[in-house]
């Protein structure tokens, strides 16, 4: 009996140091991402002198621990800045890892970009683009990893007061886009064609689809530009929202009509209030979070340009 308890015991402490650890590893997850929070909002507002305001959102898959979804913001150069948006395949631990070789990879192709930057003069965003895609797959093939990447690279530029939007897209979702007329307000939804802008996307990142396409094919990435007016706000959004199955039938998805809408709803509240309140619709249509089955991340930028 002595030994029964005795191996009780043991398992009790075993599972109140396992917890211990996932809420050390929880809360220093959390940690980071907070830091890079605050300091990708430093990062906007060191691009244009104007007020530039963010709304910033993520919630991991239910009983994740890790996400998969990636954003982050990286100085080139003077007025030369590059916006990453990013959904990682699969969920948890494996989809982190997968994250943090994506990073590395654009880490160390931005610090070899400056340092053509510093010599001269030029910066080369289909390279640069080139050069992260090839770091990146390397990896992934040194780690013998089948796991893929689905990134935006998108380029700031500033000119004449005038912003746009350099798209280099490897099968991720274009943003939304919500722009003030009068009194009112309509979306561009940059996942669809119309008139003035063709949405146009590379591969997904990863070495099996590098296997399947060959090489010229597979690192090539078409650039769409998209010129950013005076009020817009810009919504970056991963599949977690628009592909969240409703708590009744579990078959409707919240979609992106759904989410357009509620853009049109919300079109003169601050870009955070209007990612909390996208949060908290999500949530009421899937009924509760033990029904959030995939990462959800959201990014708003507004631009308010001034004369």
């Amino acid at each position: 009996m002595n030994n029964g308890i005795d191996i009780y015991s043991g398992k009790k402490d075993d599972l109140s140091e396992m917890m211990l650890k996932f809420r050390i590893i929880k809360q220093e997850a959390d940690h980071v991402r907070e830091k890079d929070k605050v300091l990708i909002r430093d990062l906007f507002r060191s691009f244009s002198p104007r007020d530039i305001l963010l709304g910033i959102g993520f919630q991991r898959a239910y009983g994740s621990l890790l996400s998969g979804d990636y954003f982050d913001l990286f100085r080139l150069a003077d007025r030369h800045f590059m916006f990453v948006f990013s959904d990682i395949s699969g969920h948890g631990l494996p989809a982190y890892t997968t994250l943090i070789r994506l990073r590395s990879a654009i880490i160390l192709a931005v610090k070899e970009m400056q340092s053509i930057h510093a010599r001269t003069g030029i910066i080369d965003y289909p390279y640069l683009v080139k050069s992260i895609s090839a770091k990146f797959t390397d990896i992934m093939d040194h780690s013998n990893s089948n796991d893929f990447a689905s990134v935006n690279f998108v380029f700031l530029q500033e000119s004449g007061g005038r912003i746009n939007l350099r798209f280099f897209n490897r099968s991720m979702l274009f943003p939304i886009v919500l722009r003030k007329e009068g009194d009112g307000a309509v979306v561009f939804n940059l996942n669809n064609e119309f008139d003035g802008w063709t949405p146009c996307k590379g591969y997904l990142l990863g070495g099996d689809i590098k296997y399947l396409t060959g090489d010229d094919e597979y690192y090539y990435t078409p650039e769409c530009i998209f010129e950013i007016h005076q009020g817009d706000k810009i919504l970056f959004y991963t599949d977690g929202i628009t592909e969240a199955f409703d708590c009744e039938t579990a078959i409707n998805q919240y979609g992106e009509v759904r989410l357009e809408q509620k853009l049109l709803e919300m079109k003169d509240l601050p870009p955070q209030l209007i990612v909390n309140n996208i949060f908290d619709s999500v949530y009421e249509f899937i009924g509760n979070h033990e029904n959030q089955k995939d990462d959800m991340t959201a990014v708003i930028v507004d631009f308010p340009l001034k004369g």
